[in-house]
């Protein structure tokens, strides 16, 4: 885990099960609500053989450490503040056009007038998290870019051939920076009360 600010070599890696308890536990300790932004087809899923052959080989990323194993990735999911971009807003636009042509039809109809459409704060905060399978067998221990290609034309060789190789399923996850987005909400008495996404651990 690590900030943005941080280096990634600070970022380790999890299982899916360590993951969800982390941003469970994150979002406990911070007071935050996090709603889903970004899934990707594959993010989550068991390594299948087709998957595999049509992913590229990477060995290092921006918040993937070079460690020697080759890699592919799966997926990424990325979280945003519940307080931040609306995602809701075209389906929101959709159903006032809705609502406004049904008026025009029916100018006996009684609706809520909301003075504000959303109660989004343009909090910037976001999770990241990567997905990747680590190819553990083909790991190199001195970093050439003939041992990279090598290691990697051998990893597609074999899968094109349908051959098996050992695979590893890990996540890396990114909290928000400390110094991220910090801004006033009122709550239900109307009393303004500070949010804020900060590291975790602190």
């Amino acid at each position: 885990m690590a900030s943005p600010g941080q280096d990634v070599k600070d970022l380790k890696a999890f299982d899916g099960q360590e993951v969800d308890s982390l941003m469970k536990t994150y979002a406990s300790s911070t007071s935050s609500a996090w709603r889903t932004q970004v899934k990707e087809k594959f993010y989550g899923c068991d390594p299948e053989l087709e998957t595999l052959k049509s992913k590229k080989i990477q060995w290092q990323s921006d918040m993937i450490q070079f460690d020697g194993t080759p890699w592919i990735l799966m997926g990424r999911k990325v979280l945003s503040c519940h307080q931040g971009p609306d995602l809701d807003k075209a389906a929101k636009i959709k159903r006032k056009k809705e609502r406004e042509a049904k008026n025009d039809h029916d100018c006996h109809s009684k609706h809520r007038h909301l003075a504000q459409d959303t109660k989004k704060m343009d909090c910037t905060a976001k999770i990241q998290v990567r997905h990747a399978v680590k190819f553990t067998q083909f790991k190199i221990l001195e970093d050439t870019e003939f041992k990279r290609r090598k290691a990697a034309r051998t990893i597609k060789e074999t899968l094109l051939k349908g051959g098996i190789v050992e695979t590893q399923s890990v996540y890396y996850i990114r909290f928000p920076d400390e110094n991220c987005n910090v801004v006033k909400i009122p709550n239900e008495n109307q009393k303004f009360v500070f949010f804020a996404s900060h590291p975790w651990p602190p």
